[in-house]
């Protein structure tokens, strides 16, 4: 097994990284915004989309993955929770810790999880859990991951929204630009190598749609109003599908979520819980 178990409670950080309104507003519109959501896109002081809170982890999560040895060629992001502790202001220093939580044999796979928090001006302000399979690295007899979100939408109540968010072909290159350039994303040959056809959208990019898709629908479009979401990603998007966000409330100040390709019926993200103040 190349994947070091040595390395779990391996920590990174402070990571610092400076940010002003271009780049949340590249952020947004990364995420499809466009004339109907200007809060988040023009100058000085846009609103930020608080999954920007994904942003400053980029470098610390890989470079901790990069610590454990595994093949980054054959990474899936199977998980992801971003819990906003104060919304994002629209510029600031961000100053972000992680550390290698775990690692979990999935059999098929060597899952890494990498928990993170990140303070913005000392301000502490958002956390993120990452769970990341290492495919063929599993069958080392380790333990098992912890418990899988549960959240599914019900199957007997209508969605209480549903948007379509249409990408386009360049959607991944243009996500890319706020930090995450895994090369799996834009390079024909890797992505073939880790067997795709083409490059796949980032996960996070599906995500960070999710997100800023369920603010809109059931939180007043309020930053100081979304408290965390947590998807399980369960198949890749392409640059070019359309998808279809869909919504159902299931308790006070939390929904399940679901993202659907529309042209094919996969369902990209099935099991997804926004918690958000009512």
């Amino acid at each position: 097994m190349a994947c070091d178990l040595q390395t779990v409670g391996k920590k990174l950080g402070p990571v610092t990284l400076e940010y002003n309104w271009k780049d949340v507003a590249l952020y947004a519109i990364s995420l499809g915004a466009g004339r109907d959501d200007l809060g988040y896109l023009l100058d000085p002081a846009p609103k930020v989309l608080p999954t920007y809170g994904v942003i400053p982890t980029f470098d610390p999560v890989f470079d901790l993955l990069k610590a454990t040895g595994g093949d980054l060629v054959t990474l899936l992001h199977s998980s992801q929770r971003t819990e906003i502790i104060k919304p994002f202001p629209h510029e600031g220093k961000m100053t972000t810790e992680a550390v290698i939580r775990g690692i979990y044999d999935m059999k098929i796979g060597a899952a890494v999880v990498i928990d993170t928090q990140t303070s913005v001006d000392g301000e502490p302000t958002a956390k993120t859990i990452w769970t990341l399979l290492l495919r063929g690295e599993g069958g080392f007899g380790g333990e098992r991951p912890p418990a899988r979100l549960k959240t599914k939408a019900p199957a007997d109540q209508a969605p209480d929204f549903s948007v379509e968010v249409p990408t386009s072909g360049s959607q991944a290159l243009l996500y890319r630009l706020n930090g995450d350039i895994n090369p799996i994303h834009a390079d024909p040959k890797v992505a073939q190598a880790a067997g795709f056809d083409r490059p796949i959208l980032h996960g996070l990019c599906t995500y960070g749609i999710a997100g800023r898709v369920a603010l809109k629908e059931m939180a007043g479009d309020d930053p100081a109003r979304f408290k965390a979401l947590e998807c399980l990603f369960a198949k890749p998007v392409m640059p070019g599908d359309t998808l279809v966000v869909e919504g159902y409330k299931i308790a006070a100040g939390q929904a399940a979520l679901t993202v659907t390709v529309k042209e094919t019926g996969v369902r990209a993200i099935a099991n997804c819980l926004f918690e958000y103040a009512e």
